[in-house]
């Protein structure tokens, strides 16, 4: 377990139990807890007095069980993707429990491991001279995680440019190729859920009375910024069916290909098979056993046999 506290003088302390909590909670501005249980936030429950059940129904579908709204606090939560350094999106749960004196962040993983120091400063910077308190939150909030999700979308939509110009220079192709783009489908279908999910709790927000016109009009024009991302994630989903597309038919092409050339040396193979089988049953009543070019005339019948298919196969273009 990982606590990150920020207090009054926007310092930021890191510790590794609740026992090491200040004595004095009126200093701290936002605690944030990574990597926490059950045990944890009983405790965290008592000690600030907040109500953290939204923690419990991150995996509910309904838009009800991500959004808490009681008279001393306000609660959400959504999925969050990942992008692992394997280049693989992972979905993790951010919960936030914002009352009117600390904020509240509950997370499986460092909020510093998805975004850049240079993001987090430029939006703290933006609100370094308003007092912090909820809307200040809020503000920083809505400011960073569309940023974030543009990002996310901007780096898949390169993945598939640069799939797509390695598949243009390969000759051949496998199911590699599709797997990668059925990865790189599956990360995109998280982005857009998470995005989704995210959107329907901005909207949510914009309807609290617990936030000033100011940072509903902020959030108003947020939710027009991830109008545009969607659209973009929309776009990555059709240049991956697009891309999809693109090796099916390659891959087809290129077994129509490895299918003609097994029907031509099956043709070329069996009809001289077929005379040799005629000539090796050695019955008495065969006129070409005895005669006297009986194994020249079987010799040419079996190169006529094999060069007829090739000529034929050549005209309908089947050999290049």
């Amino acid at each position: 377990m990982i606590i990150e506290i920020l207090d009054k003088s926007k310092n930021i302390t890191k510790i590794k139990s609740i026992k090491e909590l200040p004595e004095d909670l009126s200093t701290i501005n936002s605690i944030q807890i990574v990597n926490y249980n059950k045990e944890d936030i009983i405790a965290l429950e008592k000690l600030f007095g907040i109500d953290a059940t939204i923690l419990n129904n991150s995996d509910d579908i309904e838009i009800s069980s991500h959004y808490l709204e009681k008279e001393d606090q306000l609660a959400f939560n959504f999925s969050f993707p990942y992008l692992t350094p394997q280049n693989k999106i992972e979905e993790i749960i951010v919960s936030f429990i914002l009352t009117k004196t600390i904020m509240f962040a509950f997370m499986d993983i460092n909020f510093e491991s998805f975004i850049t120091e240079s993001k987090r400063q430029e939006h703290f910077d933006r609100t370094k001279d308003l007092p912090f308190n909820l809307n200040t939150f809020l503000l920083m909030m809505v400011g960073i995680i569309p940023d974030y999700f543009a990002d996310l979308t901007e780096i898949i939509a390169k993945n598939i440019k640069t799939i797509f110009l390695n598949l243009q220079k390969q000759n051949h192709f496998s199911e590699h190729g599709l797997n990668e783009i059925t990865a790189l489908k599956f990360n995109n279908l998280i982005v857009k859920e998470s995005l989704n999910e995210f959107r329907r709790i901005m909207h949510l927000l914009r309807k609290s009375n617990k936030l000033t016109p100011e940072i509903k009009e902020e959030i108003l024009l947020e939710l027009s910024d991830l109008g545009v991302i969607n659209e973009y994630v929309q776009n990555n989903f059709e240049r991956l069916d697009d891309l999809k597309d693109y090796v099916s038919t390659k891959i087809d092409l290129e077994q129509n290909r490895i299918f003609k050339t097994l029907t031509i040396i099956t043709m070329c193979i069996s009809l001289p098979m077929l005379v040799a089988g005629v000539y090796g049953m050695n019955f008495k009543n065969m006129p070409e056993l005895v005669w006297e070019y009986g194994y020249i005339y079987a010799i040419a019948l079996i190169l006529i046999c094999f060069i007829a298919p090739l000529i034929w196969f050549k005209r309908k273009k089947w050999l290049n």
